[in-house]
């Protein structure tokens, strides 16, 4: 039997400084990246070993919001090397660690069709860059922006404006906790698992993640996680039955997530 595990990862499968002091473990704990020689990520050891195991018995596919380079610095997810991997929330697809050159194409086909161009985005960017909300924006991998706010500062009815005039474009708007993300309609985590679920043939698939981003990605699978300390149970439009709504928070969650799976993995491929 073929099985598919998409995951995020960020607040799902590794942890932030900021996460691991809101919630503490007493599990050893070891790095899994590091920028500018600082440790900013972490898991706990016996939530790697069992990764690793999940990692043999299914086809692991990280999909994560964070541009590709961001993703290569998780050096625990080269050391674990997934088949296949998902960056810029569905915007690239990574096999074996190169670009999947056909969805490349094809989304880019698809954004052009559907929102305006790129040149027009950069005017509306430009209009907005010195709100007084704003503090940086990031273009992620010549796809989407993320926006780090001054949350004070954010009128709602601005904010809904905005959104208003975004969806006429072929985009859409999402704030989560000081960042906000503007996205084409069509660049989704889901597309991509789509497209992955199309070429490659599964039996079955695992779905995990934190996020409102995450939400059609755990809709689409035959069973799906999603932790207390995450967004989905307060922003998700209806609630998803094949979906596990844990009790806990932070690396608990994690360990419960992948003792899960490993045990329904267990008891289908016997």
């Amino acid at each position: 039997m073929k099985i598919l595990f998409t995951s995020d990862l960020d607040r799902t499968i590794i942890y932030s400084n900021h996460m691991m002091s809101l919630y503490p473990t007493t599990s050893t704990k070891t790095a899994v990246e590091r920028k500018d020689d600082v440790e900013t990520s972490w898991m706990c050891d016996e939530t790697m070993e069992l990764l690793k195991e999940v990692r043999e018995k299914t086809l692991f596919v990280p999909v994560t919001t964070r541009a590709r380079h961001q993703y290569e610095r998780i050096h625990a997810m080269q050391e674990l090397h997934p088949l296949v991997a998902v960056t810029s929330n569905g915007g690239i697809i990574l096999e074996n660690g190169k670009p999947d050159l056909v969805w490349a194409k094809q989304l880019r086909q698809s954004i052009e069709d559907s929102s305006v161009p790129d040149e027009q985005m950069l005017r509306i960017m430009k209009d907005i860059k010195y709100a007084d909300w704003m503090e940086r924006s990031l273009y992620i991998d010549d796809l989407f922006y993320v926006n780090h706010v001054h949350l004070e500062n954010i009128q709602a009815d601005a904010l809904q404006q905005l959104k208003e005039e975004l969806h006429e474009l072929g985009w859409h708007l999402l704030l989560q906790k000081k960042k906000l993300y503007m996205l084409p309609n069509v660049l989704t985590k889901e597309a991509a698992v789509s497209y992955i679920k199309n070429k490659y043939s599964f039996d079955y698939h695992f779905a995990a993640g934190d996020s409102i981003l995450d939400y059609n990605m755990l809709a689409m699978a035959d069973r799906s996680y999603t932790p207390l300390h995450g967004d989905m149970k307060d922003k998700e439009p209806k609630k998803l039955m094949q979906t596990h709504y844990s009790k806990e928070n932070g690396t608990a969650f994690t360990k419960e997530l992948l003792q899960d799976v490993l045990e329904h993995v267990n008891r289908v491929t016997l």
